[in-house]
């Protein structure tokens, strides 16, 4: 049934939700503070996409989440028709991932990511679906394999690849052929080695340093900036005036801040356009944050995140149908999927990827996206078994 009863509603992570936003307009002020009126008003522009992120929310939580298994495969029809759109429109920084829209633009792999969601947990959760039958393990495959590769091509490796710890997360609680689902993941691990060697190995690009890389040739499948961004990971010391920039800059920023950090609007890696002002309130925000608030910081921002994966696992486990049992969890596992990845990049531990973090990082399709995976969280809860 549709509507909201307030008291079964789950407050503590509303209110964390809150919390989080409002923290995030205050940071993205820092990072784009004495920055000209273009990107010094992006805080602003973030609460607005929070306000619409908001009424989204609300929506979905009134919403009856147990109908979205009905159509789900408008969903996902709808969900793959824009992410081909995206291919029409001219490229942007070299890369097809947005579509203009009057006063904002938007990105479809964000929306591609929780239609895999809500369509593979009502394909698993149908009834009579037999999880030990082959066929449901490739129908799974083909449920993520499209939007991954549609995804990829745009390129957006990043985001594509998130799709694999999602779906893997539901397939294994469900119980999905786990000999094919692990033969699945060691040859992505392995695929993934050999890559990763291939790349660390490769021959020289015209312009770079000689002497760097070895005498394979150049790999096909990745975009130089990837691919760049993966050799920084590996040999630490490549490229440090272009793809090891932003990883150098973000290490300093985030050692610096020391145990207390520096204060609110002092953060010199910033303010002092070490840190690029195009990437710190988007990517790099959480920098913003460990060079200002330093490590007690960090870790307040980390236990909230803790508190509001702990709520949707929560509302997962109190679910009263697998199918919102599915869905909260793939949810879950995509913003932790967010949150590990995004932090690890900025301290060093994992290649510079394009994923934001969740309702910190300036952006609006993020945002929203964001908010409505976040209200059917709270509508499976609504709606949970009452113990």
């Amino acid at each position: 049934m549709n509507g909201i009863s307030l008291k079964r509603l789950d407050w503590t992570m509303l209110s964390t939700i809150l919390i989080l936003i409002g923290l995030s307009a205050v940071f993205i002020y820092s990072a784009q503070f004495k920055s000209d009126d273009v990107f010094g008003s992006n805080w602003i522009k973030q609460l607005v996409f929070a306000g619409m992120g908001l009424c989204a929310y609300a929506v979905v939580v009134w919403f009856d989440y147990k109908q979205l298994a009905t159509f789900s495969w408008w969903i996902y029809g709808g969900a793959v028709f824009l992410l081909l759109l995206v291919f029409i429109f001219p490229k942007v920084n070299g890369a097809h991932r947005w579509i203009p829209l009057p006063g904002f633009t938007l990105q479809p792999s964000e929306l591609g990511k929780l239609a895999v969601v809500v369509t593979l947990s009502a394909y698993l959760s149908a009834p009579g679906r037999d999880v030990d039958d082959w066929k449901t393990f490739f129908g799974c495959a083909a449920i993520v394999g499209l939007p991954f590769f549609l995804i990829a091509s745009e390129p957006d490796l990043s985001t594509s690849l998130m799709l694999v710890p999602i779906s893997l997360a539901i397939m294994l609680y469900m119980g999905v052929k786990r000999k094919l689902l692990l033969m699945s993941i060691v040859g992505v691990l392995l695929i993934s080695a050999i890559g990763c060697f291939w790349i660390a190995n490769e021959r020289p690009a015209e312009g770079e340093v000689a002497g760097r890389g070895g005498s394979l040739p150049h790999m096909p499948f990745l975009e130089d900036y990837q691919k760049g961004r993966i050799k920084v990971f590996l040999t630490k010391d490549h490229d440090l005036a272009d793809a090891g920039w932003n990883k150098l800059q973000s290490q300093i920023a985030v050692g610096s801040g020391g145990v207390q950090g520096k204060g609110y609007l002092k953060g010199t890696q910033n303010i002092l356009g070490f840190l690029p002002r195009t990437v710190a309130p988007t990517d790099f925000i959480f920098c913003v944050i460990a060079e200002e608030t330093g490590f007690l910081g960090g870790i307040f921002f980390i236990l909230l995140y803790t508190v509001l994966l702990g709520r949707c696992m929560r509302a997962s486990l109190r679910s009263r149908d697998e199918f919102g049992r599915l869905m909260v969890l793939g949810i879950s596992v995509m913003v932790f999927c967010h949150v590990f990845v995004n932090i690890a990049m900025t301290i060093g531990i994992l290649p510079i990827t394009g994923l934001p973090l969740p309702l910190m990082s300036y952006g609006g399709s993020f945002m929203v996206s964001t908010m409505i995976a976040l209200g059917l969280v709270q509508s499976v809860y609504l709606r949970r078994r009452i113990r």
